[in-house]
């Protein structure tokens, strides 16, 4: 970090080789009073990536990621980070990663920069980390006056503070305003630039699409789908056509439509047509020509995409309409 006044830019750790499982879980289980929370769930970070570990309330991420910060211990299962094997390891501390909790906590008589000190930071690096999070015009305040925001850019300087390759932040830009949020993101892309791998739990889909290399998605104790973002966009994120008609679609001609090859799905809602197809341009040469031939009369056609949040909801859906 001492290049840090000579280039404007905050080198907080070496860039690494990929491919290496910082993070590896086979068949974990854990229940609290009787309560299955993991059911045998299996996931794997490879060092220098963005993990996106999503799920509804109650599915189990939480509970995920305070085993995985050594806060907890499961009943089953291999669970390496650092590779250290989770119940081999005597304090939190041993595993060398920094941990960032939904909400952060710091005593609010203390100022930004005696919280990171407190911590055992170098002195240089505690101001050099509240420069790259921001929050160097605020370092003298009291941290019982920060707002939301202000604490999360605290929480996340001080799980840096010890320099970790390792990084498990719980909701992140959870209650954060848009430019809050984008400001989270764009510090977690830093990190991964610099050769950090980040774990971050999450309910803003939209956040996960826009950094993450790896998704993976836990319901009910058990997960469901384990992807890199580039694999789950070629396979899942099919076109969608959104097709406004001047009255309600004939049932015949709806029909005909969903029976084409390259419609996947369509939906009916009033005048309006939602067609899931395979490929947009066969997709809407078919439904436009169907249409045309039929008479039907167009008001508008706009295509879009599914996002992660279908993608989500579908794969939710399914697992628990699945028998058990």
């Amino acid at each position: 970090m001492s290049d840090l006044k000579q280039t404007g830019k905050t080198n907080l750790g070496d860039p690494v080789e990929s491919g290496v499982n910082m993070i590896h879980i086979e068949q974990l289980y854990k229940s609290y009073r009787g309560f299955p929370a993991l059911r045998g769930i299996s996931l794997q970070v490879k060092k220098g990536e963005i993990y996106g570990f999503i799920g509804q309330n109650g599915a189990g991420k939480t509970t995920t990621m305070n085993i995985l910060a050594g806060l907890s211990r499961p009943d089953a299962g291999l669970c390496l980070v650092n590779g250290r094997d989770i119940r081999r390891i005597r304090h939190p501390g041993d595993l060398h990663l920094g941990y960032l909790p939904e909400e952060p906590h710091f005593y609010p008589w203390l100022s930004a920069r005696e919280t990171l000190e407190n911590l055992i930071g170098p002195i240089q690096r505690v101001d050099e980390l509240l420069h790259w999070v921001g929050l160097s015009p605020a370092a003298s305040r009291r941290v019982g006056g920060f707002s939301r925001g202000m604490r999360q850019r605290l929480g996340l300087a001080a799980a840096l503070v010890h320099n970790p390759e390792l990084l498990i932040l719980d909701e992140p830009s959870s209650a954060l305003d848009p430019e809050g949020r984008s400001d989270v993101l764009r510090l977690i892309r830093e990190l991964r630039q610099m050769g950090k791998t980040i774990l971050f739990s999450t309910h803003i889909l939209s956040d996960v699409e826009r950094v993450c290399d790896t998704v993976g998605i836990i319901a009910s104790g058990e997960m469901i789908l384990q992807q890199p973002m580039a694999t789950i966009s070629q396979k899942y994120i099919k076109p969608v056509f959104d097709i406004e008609l001047i009255a309600p679609c004939p049932p015949d001609v709806c029909r005909q439509l969903q029976a084409g090859v390259p419609v996947l799905a369509l939906e009916q809602h009033h005048n309006r047509l939602t067609a899931t197809v395979n490929d947009a341009q066969d997709g809407s040469i078919w439904l436009m020509s169907q249409l045309a031939e039929a008479r039907v009369a167009i008001l508008s056609i706009t295509r879009r995409g599914h996002n992660l949040e279908d993608i989500f909801i579908e794969e939710v859906n399914g697992h628990e309409k699945s028998p058990a």
